[in-house]
């Protein structure tokens, strides 16, 4: 009994807020929840973004298709509502790994629901933020996995393009698109550092400066 309360203790308010997310009970999935769950992210940063991207992408494999799609459906909202630093999380070779996990080396006949909504963000992402955002050029690994799944024979479905969250740029003031390139190059710099080979902590240097001199210049 003391070992599950104090696993309990350790549990994150991110986690909590995801996990109630996906519960089975659930018929459809809660948007005002997935809402809050962005605007945790957004106000906290640090590792939120990665953490609430890697923990949705184990719900998406989990066994119940319900909860998986459930988490999908996160995941797309958070997609839209979270920017960059989600962003970049959704787009390393880690999470895109564990999101396509289950899937066979060939694709089946007929994809199961899950398999098939896996497929429509991968390629809306593709599609959208790979194309229209002011950071494409570190997105690549999504691109990179799009084309691996072509490959392997998997379909992608024409869908409509989303580009609200890209076009919501133009609305923004001059100073607002500074304080969201100053984010995410932190969220950049955090990232870099968090992989730690030499070629990203040498990157990261060059990124530390830059932000520095920014700072200066202000």
């Amino acid at each position: 009994m003391l070992s599950a309360g104090t696993s309990w203790m350790r549990t994150s308010p991110l986690e909590v807020l995801i996990t109630r997310c996906c519960e089975p009970s659930l018929r459809e999935p809660n948007y005002a929840l997935h809402l809050e769950v962005a605007d945790y992210i957004n106000k906290k940063k640090a590792n939120n973004p990665r953490d609430a991207a890697m923990m949705i992408a184990r719900f998406a494999n989990h066994r119940n298709p319900h909860i998986a799609l459930l988490a999908l459906s996160l995941l797309d909202t958070l997609v839209q509502s979270c920017g960059y630093p989600f962003h970049l999380q959704i787009s390393t070779k880690e999470f895109l790994n564990e999101l396509v996990r289950r899937f066979p080396e060939r694709p089946p006949p007929f994809p199961n629901p899950v398999m098939t909504r896996i497929l429509d963000l991968i390629h809306g992402w593709k599609e959208g933020i790979c194309t229209d955002s002011r950071w494409k050029d570190d997105l690549v690994n999504i691109r990179d996995m799009h084309r691996l799944l072509t490959l392997k024979q998997y379909r992608f479905r024409e869908i409509g393009r989303q580009t609200a969250i890209t076009n919501a740029s133009n609305l923004k003031s001059a100073e607002e698109l500074e304080e969201e390139d100053r984010e995410a190059q932190s969220a950049k710099l955090q990232e870099l550092i968090r992989r730690g080979t030499p070629r990203d902590l040498a990157v990261a240097q060059e990124l530390m400066k830059s932000l520095a001199g920014a700072k200066s210049r202000r």
